[in-house]
């Protein structure tokens, strides 16, 4: 009977399938897969975790977002709230017409939405990133063929040149990093909220502003030529399991209360923009 590899196996397999990719975050040598995890040419070594990722973020953890907000949008992302985006941004990434691209989701949270988007790109190589170690555990807790990693936006451990197409979903960017990380001709994919988005949520919590994302564009179209942009707005209909898996997923519930009768829906209004990094 073949043995069944752990986790911990699977990952060192897929990181060490791309050896070279992966840069140290002390000294920014090569990381080469060593029998545990990765270690560069100066000695800085890095474990791959039981639960299949390597951390290679240097910082202190500031937990912005709890494992319960993590554990909400994974219930969101399983009830296909988001299917339509992950359609669109597959078919924006085969229009390309990459020989198996490499796709980094920067920001990727529990790593939802990549996985959604495994099922339609199989012959892609994934990559997520994100700055919370409990967000990357969940996500590593997946059984797609995925790499994870921990790492900050603005010290990416990534070689120079080595991504076809980053994804940054309704997160925080780094351009420079981007420009860096992206090969020749690679695409940005950034998705931002629209003015509508989870409108009723924001109903309900008062005292918000209206959102406008004119800032975040302006900045994006002073680091990047945008090729293409997209609106995506639709309605989803709620029961009470999911609206208040809705509520908690979003960082704007943190602190506040919802208050009011449950809607019958709840609005799905994204920009999304596709762009080459100058």
């Amino acid at each position: 009977m073949k043995e069944t590899l752990s986790k911990k196996e699977q990952a060192l397999q897929r990181f060490a399938a791309h050896n070279g990719f992966l840069r140290c975050p002390v000294c920014g040598d090569d990381l080469s897969v060593m029998a545990s995890g990765v270690c560069c040419g100066q000695k800085h070594s890095f474990d791959v975790a039981r639960k299949g990722y390597v951390n290679l973020f240097l910082g202190q953890q500031k937990g912005l977002y709890d494992a319960d907000l993590f554990r909400a949008r994974q219930h969101v992302f399983r009830a296909g709230i988001f299917d339509p985006l992950v359609s669109l941004i597959a078919n924006w990434i085969r229009e390309q017409n990459y020989h198996s691209p490499f796709v980094l989701d920067a920001g990727c949270g529990e790593g939802s939405f990549l996985v959604r988007l495994y099922e339609h790109l199989g012959e892609a190589t994934f990559l997520g990133v994100d700055i919370s170690r409990d967000g990357i555990r969940q996500a590593a807790s997946h059984c797609e063929p995925i790499m994870w990693c921990v790492a900050d936006l603005a010290n990416l451990p990534l070689a120079t040149g080595s991504t076809d197409v980053i994804l940054n979903v309704l997160s925080p960017a780094n351009y420079s990093e981007f420009k860096r990380v992206l090969r020749s001709g690679g695409r940005l994919i950034k998705v931002l909220p629209g003015e509508e988005y989870l409108q009723e949520i924001r109903q309900r919590l008062g005292g918000l502003a209206p959102y406008s994302n004119d800032e975040v564009v302006e900045k994006l179209e002073e680091k990047a030529n945008v090729r293409r942009s997209s609106m995506l707005c639709y309605q989803v209909d709620v029961d009470l399991d999911l609206w208040q898996a809705m509520v908690q997923m979003t960082p704007l519930s943190q602190h506040r209360q919802v208050s009011g009768d449950l809607p019958t829906s709840v609005t799905i209004d994204l920009q999304i923009i596709e762009a080459t990094l100058v």
